[in-house]
């Protein structure tokens, strides 16, 4: 799996991309990545994900940052085994921050041209997080690519997610977060300071 730091460095001639921060990597992370794998081999394109260098919250309310539930190291690994070509790990900047759910999309469908745009049912981008997936399904005819919106993974009548997987860890049943995550929970320290060091060098 190659790991770019930027959308402008994909040279492809197209790709099925997934959008989202993949936090932890779980169950309903993994129903995306593999959408995008089976559509990425169907089209004979290379499956993209495009995420950030950090937690979004770290630029737009510090105080709000989640612990993670894996490095980003971790988080690379965890998604090359479910099939991933290429990793986008884009810079969080201000600039970035500061563009419109509309301006993210054209951005995407400029830099990666891609055929297919997977993402899920909840998912938001876009400055103050605005974009939704009804408009990433409006704009696909408008920016040449096909919208896949993934519905929610659902154990004991509740939708996975990384929230509810910090939930069971905070409260010691890690057995449980762990069956939501699909693999075990470690956080490497060596990889945690990899990922400061990275985070340090390349903050804006």
């Amino acid at each position: 799996m190659r790991i770019l730091h930027s959308m402008d460095e994909f040279d492809g001639p197209g790709c099925v991309v997934a959008l989202g921060t993949f936090d932890g990597v779980h169950l309903g992370h993994a129903k995306l990545i593999e959408t995008a794998v089976a559509l990425a081999r169907a089209y004979d394109l290379p499956a993209a994900a495009l995420t950030f260098d950090r937690h979004p919250l770290s630029l737009i309310r510090p105080e709000a940052v989640p612990p993670p539930l894996t490095s980003r190291a971790e988080r690379a690994r965890l998604l090359a085994a479910l099939g991933l070509d290429v990793l986008i790990e884009e810079a969080f900047t201000p600039a970035f921050a500061a563009l419109s759910p509309e301006a993210y999309l054209a951005r995407v469908a400029e830099k990666l041209r891609p055929r297919a745009v997977v993402a899920g049912y909840n998912h938001s981008y876009g400055r103050f997080g605005r974009g939704d997936a009804a408009l990433l399904e409006r704009l696909g005819e408008a920016l040449h690519y096909e919208p896949v919106i993934v519905e929610a993974v659902c154990a004991g009548g509740e939708a996975v997610s990384s929230t509810r997987i910090r939930a069971l860890l905070t409260a010691g049943r890690v057995a449980e977060a762990e069956a939501l995550a699909g693999h075990p929970l470690r956080f490497d320290e060596n990889d945690a300071a990899r990922d400061v060091d990275e985070i340090t060098r390349h903050h804006i």
